[in-house]
């Protein structure tokens, strides 16, 4: 099995290197030893209601080795 970039904030289905994943637009999603990444748009929108962001989006990236979370 291939290396795992990482694994999604709200389904914990592993995200492989080299496929699209989506991070949070809030930094405070993004910062420190918290960094959220989501296997679809659908994850992503799952975490927003306990969230409570005002204005977020989701960003689309590629699992690459220099963003390993």
């Amino acid at each position: 099995m291939p290396e795992a970039f990482a694994v999604c904030s709200m389904c914990r289905k592993p995200i492989a290197m080299a496929t699209k994943y989506w991070r949070c637009s809030v930094s405070t999603c993004n910062s420190g030893r918290v960094k959220l990444s989501f296997c679809s748009v659908s994850c992503w929108d799952a975490h927003l209601p306990t969230a409570r962001h005002r204005n977020a989006s989701a960003i689309e990236e590629i699992a690459s080795p220099q963003h390993k979370r």
